[in-house]
């Protein structure tokens, strides 16, 4: 056994675990859908809160919403990208999110949330009817693509909301500290040719898709997601995670020709991942799909699905029994 194979083996009996029996994944779902009923009942107390007291407490101030030019990156931020746009945003905010503002719920307790209404089908979203949550529950945010108006929206407590058209793209800021709201929306730009982490806003053509010859070489790597041809988000791989991430695509690759989705399961929102491999000069890129109805793909690829690739999705656990309609906001 050469030392790729091994690299193959070991990344996939690390991550085996990961991958449910149909027994655990029967029990997975009976559990999942008494959280459901139980998130919906107490859900539906938090947001009628919110809701009266946003009643209250928002004003609106309509704002331009003209593109401005990008910044040098700061130290201490990075780079998120989203469909046609690109915005720097601090390197503390780390916490993903996908569906609609401000239900940051589920994430944790004042830990600043990027959120992307991402377009999955309505089987996959969940409902959120309030415009701003308690005090108690409120946190900063930055939200690609959601429902707001172009303008600033003032909350009690001294929290605003900026909204700003970028690329064709709606962003939006909500936090009590005016300079670094500022700052966000001014780095933001539409993304012309490729983000900074050579991603294009839509889906490259697959061409040969060959096991990469720069397995051993890797230098440094980006990962480029899409859903229906459009760019979810882009990011850069860790130097420290290269090697394990070429054994990973190299197996992804491998298990293509494997059945490998669940009996019954139909996934919507199932992803299409273009992982750019860079040794010296020389780029390969590798096109990679993944889909939940597939968990040996996904214990495969473990190094891709981090950072904004790894959005938390109350669809998983919520269950609306009715269509998704935006919230008025």
């Amino acid at each position: 056994m050469d030392s790729t194979e091994q690299l193959i083996t070991d990344s996939l009996s690390k991550h085996a675990a990961d991958a449910p029996s149909d027994d655990r994944l029967l029990d997975a779902v009976h559990a999942r859908l008494h959280r459901r009923r139980t998130g919906r009942a107490l859900g539906a107390v938090v947001v009628a809160a919110a809701a009266v007291a946003t009643a209250f407490t928002a004003s609106h101030t309509q704002l331009h919403t003209d593109p401005q030019i990008a910044q040098t990156l700061p130290a201490g931020w990075h780079w998120e990208s989203f469909k046609t746009v690109q915005v720097q945003v601090p390197s503390t905010w780390t916490q993903y999110i996908s569906g609609p503002a401000p239900c940051t719920l589920l994430t944790t307790p004042s830990s600043p949330t990027i959120g992307r209404l991402d377009g999955w089908p309505e089987s996959r979203r969940y409902t959120c009817s309030t415009a701003v949550l308690p005090l108690s529950q409120r946190r900063q945010y930055l939200w690609f693509g959601d429902v707001q108006a172009p303008g600033i929206t003032r909350y009690d407590g001294g929290w605003i909301e900026e909204t700003r058209v970028v690329g064709g793209v709606k962003l939006s800021v909500l936090t009590k500290d005016d300079a670094l709201r500022n700052k966000i929306l001014d780095s933001a730009r539409p993304i012309t040719g490729t983000d900074p982490y050579g991603c294009s806003p839509q889906r490259p053509a697959r061409g040969p898709n060959q096991p990469p010859d720069l397995a051993g070489q890797v230098t440094s790597a980006s990962i480029c997601e899409y859903w229906n041809g459009s760019l979810i988000a882009g990011s850069a791989v860790p130097a420290d995670k290269l090697l394990e991430l070429s054994a990973q695509v190299l197996a992804a690759l491998q298990l293509r020709s494997v059945p490998l989705a669940q009996a019954g399961c139909n996934d919507p929102a199932a992803r299409e991942f273009v992982v750019l491999l860079h040794s010296g000069n020389k780029t390969q890129p590798v096109h990679l799909s993944y889909s939940v109805c597939s968990p040996v793909t996904r214990a495969a690829m473990t190094i891709t699905l981090t950072g904004p690739h790894n959005q938390l999705e109350p669809a998983k656990l919520f269950d609306p029994p009715k269509s998704f309609k935006p919230p008025h906001r």
